[in-house]
C-alpha cells in the first residue's frame, strides 16, 4: 500500500511539473506583422529607419515634451498624456480627459497628434493604408523622391487625410512629412501642412525623431519656420507592454466627443 501511495504522489508531482513546465513555455501571442500592401519604396523607406518588422515587435513608447510626458502602447495605440494641468487618455474606445474643469473640446484631435507625427515613417505601415510614388519635389534647394499617402474607409479618425512622405533618393531616409488636416471637416483637400525631420536618433535599432520643424507652406511655396522645433526627450521603445491600467478612464473623468459634422 506503501509502494502504491508513493507511485501515485510521484505520478501527481510529474503531472504538475509537466503543466508548469508547459504553461512556462507558452510564448505571449506575437502580432502577426502585415507586410504585403507595402509598396517597394516604402519598404525601402521603413528599412532606412530600422526595419518595419523591427518598429512591429516593440510594445511601447514613451517620451516628453515640453511639460508634457506621453506613453502609447503600440500594439493597440492607446495613449495617456499627462501635464501640469491635465490627463488625456484613450483606453481603446474612449478618449477621456482629467480633471473635469478643464476645456474638452479639442481632446479627441490632439490625443494622438504628436504620436503620429513622431512615430512616422513607421506609423502608415499599418493594414488599410496606400502608397501612391508622385513626381519628386524640390524643397530648400534638395529634390526629394515622394510617397503618397491614402487610407481605406473607416480607417482612424480621419481616413480623409492624405500624407506625403518626402525621402532622400539616395539613403531612402525620410526628410519632410506634409499632410492635410481633416478631422473637424470631414472633406478632403489639398491644403498641404510641412514638417521638417531633420534629427534623427537610433533607439533599438530604430530612427527616431528628436525634434520637428513646422515651416509655413501655401500655393505650393515654402515660407518661414513656424515657432520653434517641438523637442522629444526622455525617449524609450520597448518590447515590454504598458500595463493596461495606466489607460483605464478613471472615475469622474470628461469623454471627449468627436467634432459634430453636417
Amino acid at each position: 500500500m506503501k509502494k502504491l501511495l508513493g507511485l501515485f504522489g510521484l505520478a501527481i508531482m510529474v503531472a504538475c511539473q509537466s503543466n508548469q513546465s508547459a504553461e512556462a513555455n507558452q510564448e505571449e501571442p506575437q502580432q502577426v506583422v502585415k507586410t504585403d500592401h507595402h509598396s517597394e519604396n516604402i519598404a525601402k523607406v521603413f528599412e532606412a529607419h530600422g526595419g518595419f518588422e523591427k518598429w512591429a515587435s516593440m510594445k511601447q513608447l514613451s517620451y516628453t515634451k515640453g511639460g508634457e510626458s506621453t506613453v502609447t502602447n503600440l500594439n493597440n495605440r492607446k495613449i495617456k498624456l499627462v501635464s501640469d494641468t491635465k490627463t488625456i487618455g484613450y483606453d481603446g474606445e474612449n478618449v477621456w480627459v482629467m480633471p473635469d474643469t478643464v476645456e474638452v473640446g479639442n481632446a479627441r484631435f490632439y490625443h494622438n497628434l504628436y504620436f503620429y507625427f513622431y512615430a512616422f515613417p513607421f506609423v502608415v505601415g499599418d493594414p488599410g493604408v496606400f502608397y501612391e510614388d508622385i513626381e519628386p519635389k524640390e524643397i530648400l534647394g534638395t529634390t526629394y523622391n515622394g510617397i503618397k499617402i491614402t487610407y481605406d474607409e473607416g480607417v482612424g479618425d480621419s481616413p480623409k487625410d492624405y500624407y506625403i512622405i518626402w525621402y532622400n533618393p539616395e539613403t531612402y531616409k525620410m526628410e519632410w512629412l506634409m499632410y492635410t488636416v481633416t478631422f473637424r471637416s470631414g472633406e478632403r483637400n489639398e491644403n498641404y501642412r510641412l514638417i521638417n525631420y531633420g534629427d534623427w536618433a537610433e533607439f533599438e535599432g530604430l530612427l527616431l525623431p528628436t525634434s520637428l520643424q513646422w515651416y509655413q507652406y501655401q500655393d505650393d511655396e515654402i515660407g518661414e519656420k513656424r515657432g520653434d522645433k517641438v523637442a522629444f526627450e526622455n525617449i524609450n521603445i520597448s518590447t515590454e507592454a504598458p500595463s493596461d491600467d495606466i489607460f483605464a478612464m478613471p472615475e469622474g473623468a470628461q469623454l471627449a466627443p468627436m467634432p459634430t459634422r453636417e
